[in-house]
């Protein structure tokens, strides 16, 4: 019963991306990017594809469904990664940043909404804490983050302005009460969504607002479900809602989210992904108790080789001497970045180019993460890391893919290093608090 209520779920979801689309190309919209934009956040593959359908029923031109799909595999000029100062976003963050217009929208959203000089809480978007460091805006400001490298480029950029901003952990306990305006922006799914608005409820002064990002009615079967499901709970919170302005916030494309759609030969505009911004007014107290302070460690630890995130699980762990990568799909991109991928739990080394790989030896491998890192950084590697001859081998063998690795993916990033700050950190270890997950920080 439960395959079959899902099943319906999704035809009917196909047959409405379908209506849409043939609607949205008689009224004009006959280019792959005026087709994304027309629709409600449908994604690049699910539109080819219901393409392909409304052609194969000679419900549109099949001359339009071709040129369109020539177009779609375009690659044009190399996309720049908007919020260049950050670190790239790696898929296991779920990190998705917006574009500088969304963030100027939703600080002035955000002004309009609350008293003059009141007091603004940025939770887990550091895309908006960036943008907010560069914006005249005359509110206390306040970036409740992870303790991450994205986090550490936020603290280096804030001193940089002359330290604006609050920064605290979510691991240090979460306020109370504490901003008139709280943002947040959690990876679409309704187990980061409800901690984490439960979280911004908590943090949220009586008559104060949250504005949240949600996934628009055309981002998957379930989204309109979900977004009333979001309503109901946030009632459960104190928070009423006020405003829902679909598709409100646009997002820059991620480079992995970029490199995945390449391998499936499609290239989308830069800026195709956009969501639907609900604002809450906090009307009375929670009836549920407040969150927990910090969630479930995560098991990957971070090393950065030069532009390139690589992320490593169970660095203490050896199965084998062989320490090489294996691949886990054709050409290693993994071509999707939904976490409901089933390749995605054999991985345990992961780029931010999302290339994707198995180790038996994820211990020597982030031994040579830490060398190649520790030569760009020019300082020399420790001789405890090498160990035998035969591991001295083997890292070193390992170590040439991983910086062969770092060169590819800059090169499809297409854009030269960023600027360096003082506060440069080469690697992270693994045991970092994560907020209500074990895998990510929250996206914006």
């Amino acid at each position: 019963m439960i395959a079959s209520r899902r099943s319906l779920s999704q035809a009917s979801f196909t047959a409405r991306v379908d209506d849409l689309t043939q609607a949205a190309i008689r009224d004009g919209a006959t280019s792959f990017a005026a087709l994304l934009h027309r629709l409600p956040g449908v994604y690049p593959t699910e539109v080819l594809a219901s393409l392909d359908r409304l052609a194969d029923s000679a419900s549109v031109d099949a001359a339009v469904a071709m040129s369109i799909h020539r177009r779609a595999a375009t690659n044009g000029v190399a996309a720049v990664e908007g919020r260049s100062l950050l670190p790239l976003p790696h898929p296991l963050d779920y990190e998705w940043r917006f574009t500088p217009d969304a963030a100027r929208l939703l600080l002035n959203r955000a002004a309009d909404l609350t008293p003059s000089g009141g007091d603004l809480l940025l939770f887990g978007t550091p895309g908006l804490a960036v943008e907010a460091l560069t914006l005249p805006i005359g509110r206390r400001l306040a970036f409740l983050a992870e303790d991450n490298s994205v986090t550490d480029r936020v603290f280096a950029l804030n001193q940089a302005t002359g330290s604006p901003l609050s920064i605290a952990f979510c691991s240090g306990g979460l306020p109370r009460e504490s901003a008139d305006a709280v943002f947040l922006d959690p990876p679409w799914y309704l187990d980061f969504v409800r901690p984490m608005l439960a979280a911004a409820a908590h943090a949220c002064r009586s008559g104060g607002v949250v504005l949240i990002s949600l996934p628009p009615d055309g981002a998957r079967p379930s989204a309109e479900a979900d977004r009333q499901a979001t309503i109901a709970f946030a009632r459960r919170l104190g928070l009423a809602a006020i405003e829902h302005s679909p598709l409100a916030i646009a997002y820059e494309t991620p480079f992995f989210e970029r490199n995945a759609l390449a391998a499936v030969g499609i290239y989308p505009p830069q800026h195709w992904r956009r969501g639907d911004l609900v604002v809450f007014r906090k009307t009375r107290a929670s009836t549920r108790p407040p969150p927990a302070s910090s969630g479930r460690l995560r098991d990957w630890t971070e090393v950065a080789i030069g532009r390139m995130r690589l992320f490593i699980r169970g660095g203490g762990e050896a199965h084998s001497d062989d320490a090489s990568l294996i691949s886990l799909v054709e050409g290693d991109i993994l071509p999707t970045v939904s976490r409901r991928d089933p390749r995605r739990r054999q991985a345990n080394v992961w780029t931010s180019g999302n290339r994707i790989f198995r180790t038996d030896n994820p211990q020597l491998v982030l031994e040579a993460a830490i060398s190649c890192a520790g030569e760009a950084m020019g300082s020399g590697v420790q001789p405890s890391l090498w160990g035998s001859i035969r591991e001295r081998e083997t890292l070193e063998r390992v170590a040439a893919k991983l910086r062969a690795l770092a060169a590819i993916e800059e090169q499809e990033e297409g854009k030269t290093p960023i600027i360096t700050t003082e506060r440069s950190i080469a690697w992270r270890s693994s045991s970092t608090n994560s907020w209500s997950r074990s895998t990510a920080i929250v996206s914006g």
